[in-house]
């Protein structure tokens, strides 16, 4: 049984767009190619879905409308960390709240978002 790794896998949360707009924000920002609601790079696949724990009044982050899960495949972690930095990055200069939650939040900007929205 192998041992997750560090940079095998990120919980990305956004608030402020639809399940489409946020595949294509997604896309835009990585240069990922799409099939459905998963989006790949080279090894690293991002699948987009509507967040099972979606409540309306959206004040938690992980209850906010989509949910992005980022799995490395065998990518190296400069590659997960530019990925995932980019996702956010294009989010926020959209105008959409975003946190990433994972093990590598402070290699990413603004430490994954969640300063951003602490209270």
């Amino acid at each position: 049984m192998t041992t997750p790794g560090r940079y095998d896998y990120c919980g990305l949360y956004l608030r402020g767009a639809g399940q489409e707009a946020a595949i294509e924000l997604t896309a835009h920002a990585t240069g990922a190619t799409r099939d459905g609601c998963l989006l790949r790079i080279d090894t690293i696949e991002i699948e987009i879905r509507r967040n099972d724990t979606f409540t309306h009044d959206g004040t938690d982050f992980p209850t906010w409308p989509i949910k992005m899960e980022i799995e490395r495949g065998n990518a190296p972690s400069h590659q997960v960390i530019e990925t995932v930095s980019k996702i956010l990055t294009c989010a926020w200069q959209a105008g959409h709240d975003a946190v990433a939650a994972c093990d590598y939040e402070d290699e990413l900007p603004d430490h994954g978002g969640y300063p951003r929205y602490r209270d």
